[in-house]
C-alpha cells in the first residue's frame, strides 16, 4: 500500500514537472539564484572567470567588480553561474536577476539614487573563431534602482531583487532594447552571452539619459568587435559587476 502510494505521488510529480516544462507560467517554484554565499562566491570569482572566458579583454576592460549579479531562468530552472553550458531552449525569455553588494562596494554603486543598467552582448557572432558580425546586443534594461529594504547577511548587502515583468512595465524598468533570446547558429559552436552591470561614472543628479543602440550588431557602430565597451564610454556608464553562459545550437 505504502509503496503504491510512494509511485502514485511521484507519477503525480514527475507529470506536473513536465507541464511546468511545457508551460513555464505553471512552474511549482520559481527559483531564484540569491543568496549571501552564493554572492560571495561570484564577487571573488567573477574577475578571474572574464579573464580566462577572454571576456576581458574581448568584451569589457580590466575592472574590478563591486557587486554581484547572479542570474535564473526559472522556467527552465537555470542559473548563471560564470561560464557553465545552458541550452538555447532554456534562455527564451528574460530571466530573473538579483544584485548584492558587499561591505566594500565603493559607496557610488550602491546608494540610494544609483541607478544601474543591465545589458546582455554576444561578442561571438557569428562565431568565437570567426566573429565578424561580433557583439550582438541582445538587451539593454535600464532604470534599475536600488530597493529600500535591502536586507544585509553575511557582510553582504542584497540591493535588487527582480522577476522582470513586461505587464507591469518591469517594476519601473525600462527596455532601451527588449530581450532577444540567444540564438547560435547552427555549426559556430559554443558562444558567450555576457551579462554586465553599468553604473554612471558619475554622481550626475539626475543621471544622464541612455542614448538607444541604434542597432543590434555591433551595437549599432558598424564596426567588428565594437559593443558594450563603446556604448558604455558613449554614456557615462563604467562596468561594476558580471556573469556569463555558453550556449550553442545543437548542430553542430
Amino acid at each position: 500500500m505504502y509503496g503504491v502510494t510512494f509511485l502514485s505521488s511521484f507519477l503525480l510529480f514527475a507529470t506536473l514537472q513536465l507541464l511546468c516544462d511545457a508551460f513555464p507560467s505553471w512552474d511549482l517554484s520559481i527559483q531564484r539564484p540569491l543568496n549571501p554565499h552564493e554572492a560571495t562566491t561570484s564577487i571573488k570569482g567573477t574577475r578571474q572567470a572574464l579573464k580566462d572566458a577572454g571576456i576581458i579583454p574581448d568584451v569589457l576592460d580590466d575592472f574590478e567588480p563591486s557587486v554581484s549579479i547572479l542570474l535564473s531562468y526559472p522556467s527552465k530552472h537555470k542559473s548563471v553561474t560564470l561560464g557553465n553550458k545552458i541550452k538555447p531552449k532554456a534562455v527564451a525569455s528574460q530571466p530573473i536577476f538579483d544584485i548584492f553588494a558587499s561591505d566594500t562596494t565603493p559607496t557610488r554603486t550602491v546608494k540610494d539614487n544609483a541607478t544601474y543598467t543591465l545589458v546582455l552582448t554576444d561578442p561571438d557572432a557569428t562565431s568565437r573563431a570567426d566573429p565578424v558580425k561580433a557583439q550582438m546586443c541582445h538587451w539593454v534594461a535600464t532604470n534599475i534602482t536600488k530597493q529600500h529594504d535591502a536586507d544585509i547577511s553575511g557582510g553582504f548587502e542584497h540591493l535588487l531583487s527582480l522577476a522582470f515583468d513586461k505587464s507591469s512595465g518591469g517594476s519601473g524598468i525600462h527596455e532601451l532594447m527588449p530581450y532577444v533570446p540567444p540564438s547560435p547558429p547552427p555549426k559556430t559552436g559554443y558562444h558567450r552571452y555576457v551579462f554586465v552591470i553599468l553604473a554612471p561614472a558619475t554622481d550626475a543628479d539626475p543621471p544622464k539619459d541612455l542614448k538607444r543602440p541604434k542597432d543590434r550588431p555591433h551595437w549599432g557602430y558598424g564596426k567588428v568587435g565594437a559593443g558594450v565597451r563603446e556604448w558604455a564610454e558613449e554614456n557615462d556608464l563604467v562596468a561594476v559587476g558580471a556573469n556569463f553562459f555558453y550556449s550553442q545550437n545543437k548542430k553542430q
